[in-house]
């Protein structure tokens, strides 16, 4: 009955190192378990923040571009009271006075180019009359 008993307990004592060595291995993916969650978390709390921050300048730019929509409009909007304040006849003598402004520069330079010419010609008939007074003289 001893040896039975010696027996019995040296079963249970192999059976509570048996449980005790897979409760450590299973400790021991536990531990690994836990890393890798609590890496994933960090790496999720950085990705938060990159989000909320791309998150902070989309509503700075859509913030801009409205901005920048209601000055267009009131742009547009001035342009349009401006083009309908001139009448027929603003837009009738503007248009002349365009008209008179381009005549008179196209007057100016075709008055500097006769000039030139004038002095061209000037020249010419100098140098002409210089040769024809030198072949007089000289009896040629």
């Amino acid at each position: 009955m001893a040896k039975d008993t010696d027996d019995k307990v040296s079963w249970i004592k192999e059976k509570v190192e048996e449980v005790a060595e897979t409760i450590h291995k299973i400790d021991k993916e536990v531990s690994l378990q836990k890393a890798a969650f609590d890496d994933h978390l960090e790496q999720d709390e950085r990705m938060f923040q990159e989000f909320r921050r791309m998150n902070d300048i989309l509503q700075q730019n859509t913030d801009s571009l409205k901005e920048h929509m209601h000055r267009t409009d009131m742009l547009e909007g001035l342009i349009t009271r401006m083009d309908e304040r001139f009448s027929p006849i603003e837009m009738k003598h503007t248009k002349d006075m365009v008209i008179a402004e381009y005549r008179a520069e196209r007057k100016q330079k075709i008055a500097k180019w006769l000039v030139f010419i004038a002095k061209v010609a000037g020249g010419i008939t100098a140098v002409i009359t210089i040769v024809m007074t030198i072949k007089s003289l000289t009896g040629h």
